[in-house]
């Protein structure tokens, strides 16, 4: 049947609303993305610390027992190490952060789930550690099947996911344990986020995915880092779930198609 104007007229309105939420969807995961870029700067730089320490202090010492003319090769090869090593980690944690600040357009191909998990935690790790009295504790399954992705979307996605945990347990700090494993019936792979803190309210489950919506207390939480962490893996054909551990504390878990 053919359309009349008004009918035209009410498909052009729907479009362009479609293409104004994807356009804001778009902006609001853009800005939730940078408000938590100078947080995990700052992480990082504090990281780097240990590694830069070792760099210098392996170089004061190398100097002065070259000038004392005490210096084996054993020692020399130990040194040498010492430095590579460190150099190595500076540059991962540089790498990483520059990774995740990457805001282009999305970019789809290949990748290790497994790594992403670790360059996320690298993101973290300090905060998590010496501010927040969090421990991290993982379990990865090796030789997982890589998958299509962008690499940036789902480490921000496994940011959000590890905040939110840390968040969950508040100023007494606790445990996150992150998993992966295989879904070979599914073609996918997937991984969890697991906190020891209080829990969801129960009437609260099938809401905090919601834009906007958040359990946190006034000025502590936009309610958008959940909503733009399920987008994102909706974009990938994944899902997104949560529930209360019987034990205490909330796991969150995303399964991802492999697209092979």
């Amino acid at each position: 049947m053919a359309q009349g104007p008004a009918g035209t007229i009410t498909m052009m309105a729907l479009e362009s609303t479609r293409i104004n939420l994807e356009q804001l969807n778009a902006a609001l995961s853009r800005t939730q993305r940078l408000a938590g870029i100078g947080t995990l700067t700052a992480s990082v730089a504090h990281e780097l610390t240990n590694p830069i320490s070792i760099i210098t202090n392996t170089c004061h010492n190398l100097l002065s027992q070259v000038a004392d003319d005490n210096l084996s090769v054993d020692e020399l090869l130990h040194y040498i190490q010492m430095i590579d090593q460190s150099a190595w980690r500076c540059a991962r944690l540089v790498q990483t952060l520059r990774t995740y600040t990457h805001i282009d357009n999305p970019q789809v191909e290949p990748c290790d789930l497994n790594k992403m998990i670790e360059d996320s935690l690298t993101l973290v790790a300090y905060q998590f550690r010496r501010q927040f009295n969090v421990e991290i504790e993982t379990e990865l399954a090796p030789d997982l099947t890589s998958l299509r992705c962008d690499p940036n979307q789902i480490t921000q996605v496994l940011v959000n996911l590890l905040t939110n945990a840390r968040d969950a347990m508040h100023a007494l700090g606790g445990t996150v344990h992150i998993t992966s494993w295989a879904v070979p019936e599914e073609g996918a792979v997937a991984f969890a986020v697991r906190d020891s803190g209080a829990g969801i309210p129960p009437e609260l489950l099938d809401r905090i995915f919601e834009p906007f919506f958040t359990t946190k207390p006034a000025g502590l939480g936009t309610g958008l880092g959940l909503s733009i962490a399920a987008g994102i893996v909706q974009q990938h054909h994944g899902r997104i779930t949560a529930e209360n551990n019987p034990d205490g504390g909330a796991t969150f878990t995303v399964i991802l198609p492999t697209g092979r």
